[in-house]
């Protein structure tokens, strides 16, 4: 390391999943990094994004807001709807056939190029020569806009760390005008499914995930070296578990009006990805007011972020007293995170369909049901949860257990009470999945992805 001269590092923050992961709390990478009096950190944020930081002032931090383009013409459209599909996992299947969301079934005339996205995936996306050379320069070649490159004349980068590499556009373009100009790179994916969705045309230099089976998608994917990818944890663990987010089971309980005596069972909805959810909480209150859950149970109603949908189904529970009606409206927030920290930390059981909450609850050792079925009906398998259970990311959990799926509507009372009597079950199974999907669990992820971009700034 060379001291006494300043190296600038971007630092995108291109959503707020990403602003509250990686900067919103001391000890966050954002924090961690800007500690360093010789680094120079501009974070790149959207035009009109409002994402509210905190450190007004910082002699070693500086905002900038980049416009974004996602605008393409024919035939960009076509040379990326190729490079996407160099890959067709189960996810992509699935999101290619039937779609994810239930509200919205895809209509058959879509499926058209579904043989075509398997002929791509099957032939072109076998060769490592396509994926990394070719894909990369026709793109170059394809793309000539270079949004970014005032923006980095501007500031003349060492390093830009681009952490939601895999879905967000900014990212893209920015590492692109990175490997115009050969700036550095480090990036990280922004959550655990992301390396299975669609192909990326390029790399980062060095690459940073939160786990082993995430390294492994980066490798059989995203056709990444092994010695490119290195494991650091999921950043926002850290939050998790350390004290900052700890709040009391008693405080908890009397902020919800429950009783001290409570007994919490948590229902994450899916939102518009799943459209049963109330049934699955109408035959819970069902059970507990006819005596087969016991009495001293209350529901937690978490309705889904995107807020699609979610009223018209939960509303009728508001105001039941035996139902706290939750918010995600604002969880990506330091409060609202710290307040679901405290929902499945105080949770004596989690029940959701197959949704990424299922994990967040087994990183807090929480018993978990995945109701995998619909509700009183039975759907068709475009509109049911059950094709939820092909996602790429959920078969590693389906593999390693530690949360409980139940596909019949006759095994879900059995199951909530064996949890409640024994929240002990599949607790080893639990610690693994922990493990296999966040890494690490020492509150110390922030630190070795800062560790990491320095190492490859001063390299």
């Amino acid at each position: 390391m060379i001291f006494g001269i300043v190296k600038t590092v971007f630092f995108s923050v291109s959503n707020v999943a990403i602003f509250r992961n990686l900067t919103s709390f001391r000890g966050s990478v954002l924090d961690l990094l800007s500690r360093d009096e010789n680094i120079r950190i501009i974070v790149l944020v959207r035009r009109g994004s409002k994402l509210p930081f905190d450190f007004a002032g910082h002699p070693n931090i500086a905002i900038e807001e980049i416009e974004e383009n996602i605008k393409r013409n024919l035939i960009q459209n076509a040379f990326y709807f190729f490079f996407s599909f160099l890959i067709f996992t189960d996810t992509t299947k699935l999101v290619s056939s039937y779609g994810v969301r239930a509200d919205k079934p895809r209509p058959l005339w879509r499926f058209w190029n579904y043989p075509l996205k398997i002929f791509i995936s099957k032939t072109f996306g076998q060769s490592k020569w396509i994926k990394k050379i070719f894909a990369p320069r026709i793109y170059l070649w394809l793309f000539p806009e270079r949004l970014y490159k005032g923006l980095f004349e501007k500031y003349r980068p060492a390093l830009a760390f681009l952490p939601n590499i895999c879905i967000w556009p900014n990212d893209l373009q920015l590492l692109v005008e990175a490997k115009r100009q050969g700036i550095k790179t480090v990036g990280m994916h922004g959550n655990w499914d992301h390396f299975s969705k669609y192909f990326i045309p390029f790399q980062t230099d060095r690459m940073l995930v939160w786990s082993q089976p995430v390294k492994e998608e980066a490798v059989k994917f995203q056709s990444y070296e092994p010695q490119s990818v290195t494991v650091v944890g999921g950043p926002h663990v850290d939050y998790f578990v350390g004290e900052a987010s700890r709040e009391s089971r008693g405080d908890f309980l009397k902020r919800l009006n429950f009783p001290l005596d409570s007994i919490v069972i948590l229902f994450a909805s899916q939102g518009p990805y799943s459209l049963d959810g109330a049934d699955l909480v109408e035959m819970i209150l069902n059970w507990i007011r006819a005596g087969e859950l016991n009495t001293k149970i209350r529901l937690i109603v978490r309705p889904h972020p995107s807020g699609i949908m979610e009223k018209e189904k939960y509303e009728r529970f508001r105001g039941d007293p035996l139902v706290y009606f939750d918010s995600a409206k604002d969880c990506q927030l330091l409060p609202g995170f710290k307040h679901y920290i405290n929902v499945l930390r105080h949770a004596d059981l989690l029940v959701t369909t197959y949704s990424t909450v299922g994990p967040d609850g087994a990183l807090m050792d929480r018993p978990v049901i995945v109701a995998g079925f619909d509700g009183y009906k039975q759907r068709p398998i475009y509109q049911s949860v059950r094709r939820h259970k092909n996602f790429t990311h959920y078969q590693l959990i389906s593999k390693i257990g530690g949360i409980k799926i139940v596909e019949q509507r006759a095994e879900f009372l059995p199951a909530i009470k064996n949890y409640l009597a024994h929240p002990e079950c599949d607790a080893a199974e639990r610690a693994i999945l922990r493990h296999e999907v966040f890494g690490f669990t020492d509150g110390k992820n922030s630190a070795r992805i800062v560790s990491e971009i320095k190492k490859k700034l001063y390299d």
